[in-house]
């Protein structure tokens, strides 16, 4: 249980990060850009802590350097799967007075 709450928190922390990001940033890029740049970033921030969701949930990789990787992407689909969650339960995790969605 836990290592699914650790999962889903830090999936969270991602995307509130990218949305961060994204309201800073004086120029906008397009979403396929800045969801690449999202799984770099999730790829960097789970080498840094040496977090494996695969190793958490008992099931390591086949190399190490998978380990990460696949976290990082993971983690991007994950914060993705839970802006879409709340978005059809009519809430809304933007950062900022205007909507992206219009």
């Amino acid at each position: 249980m836990y290592a699914f709450v650790v999962f889903a928190g830090l999936a969270l922390a991602l995307a509130v990060v990218g949305e961060v990001l994204n309201e800073l940033l004086p120029v906008k890029t397009p979403k396929a850009l800045t969801t690449s740049v999202s799984v770099g970033v999730a790829i960097l921030v789970s080498w840094a802590l040496n977090y494996s969701v695969f190793r958490a949930f008992g099931q390591p990789l086949r190399a190490d350097w998978m380990n990460p990787v696949a976290t990082g992407v993971v983690l991007v689909g994950m914060g993705e799967a839970i802006r879409a969650v709340l978005a059809n339960l009519g809430l809304n995790i933007t950062i900022g007075g205007r909507s992206k969605t219009a």
